[in-house]
């Protein structure tokens, strides 16, 4: 009886250590290798497949009902880029934008510091954008120092808008392939019309409510891969009569072949006739 009841409370303890660590499960992302042009159009580069951010921070469940969004990532020697689509029903009106993370907006966190902690002392930042907005929101040293120098623009889609980013590595750290950061990605989202209140809060994955103050082991992992956009090859023609360079190639082979023969037959004609 007692091994029995050892085993289940053995048993139990493992379940609860599984569900807490399917609780706080970090996603993992993929960044593409490549130089994005900052529009708010998705570019080529971003051929890493992307991360859903949909993640309902009042129940850490996936959320269904309201703004939803994915987000891709591609990375050079100067920039991490991202590309965010953004679904939102009820986008707020350019004109009601006050307070940044109170309207319909994205949320980029980023840590380059390779360590944990308040991201007003390490190197990592929290950049808040949306759709009409002017100016970065969020915070972290990361941000307050390389702010100046990021991109972003934005368009309004029928089905929401959308948000890219280019935010610049700092002095403090080198992008090599290979290498794996800490980040993830949030979505703001107003629902109600009411411009001076958030009525939802998404993530890309549990345990990210408290990312724009603290980076932690629940932020999502980014690897700076080596994939790359590779253009599809086209066919030539050749402008002579629309062989290719094979297809002429062969026919001459053949011609010089029936050439060979031809003067073989001539050769051998003459001897008979001698």
């Amino acid at each position: 009886l007692k091994m029995k009841t050892f085993g289940s409370l053995a048993l139990a303890a493992l379940m609860v250590t599984a569900l807490s660590i399917s609780a706080s499960a970090a996603s993992s992302i993929e960044a593409a290798a490549g130089t994005a042009e900052i529009d708010g159009e998705k570019d080529d580069i971003y051929v890493c497949d992307p991360v859903d951010i949909n993640i309902d921070e009042t129940t850490w469940a996936v959320n269904t009902d309201n703004a939803t969004g994915k987000a891709w990532v591609a990375w050079d020697d100067d920039y991490i880029y991202t590309y965010i689509e953004v679904t939102d029903s009820t986008v707020t009106a350019a004109a009601d934008v006050t307070s940044i993370y109170q309207n319909d907006s994205i949320e980029f966190y980023l840590n380059v510091s390779g360590t944990e902690g308040a991201i007003t002392d390490i190197d990592a930042a929290q950049y808040t954008f949306g759709p009409s907005f002017t100016t970065f929101a969020g915070g972290g040293k990361h941000r307050d120092d390389n702010m100046a120098d990021a991109k972003t623009a934005y368009t309004y889609t029928d089905y929401g808008y959308t948000v890219e980013l280019a935010i610049p590595w700092g002095a403090n750290y080198t992008p090599a392939a290979d290498d794996v950061i800490t980040g993830g990605f949030g979505i703001d989202d107003d629902t109600d019309g009411d411009a001076s209140t958030r009525e939802f809060h998404l993530f890309s994955g549990d345990g990210l409510g408290t990312a724009w103050q603290t980076a932690d082991a629940n932020w999502d992992t980014i690897t700076l891969t080596t994939k790359k956009y590779e253009p599809p090859v086209e066919e030539t023609e050749d402008t002579t009569g629309g062989e290719t360079a094979a297809q002429t190639a062969d026919m001459g082979i053949i011609a010089a072949v029936a050439s060979l023969a031809a003067s073989g037959a001539a050769v051998l004609s003459l001897k008979k006739r001698k």
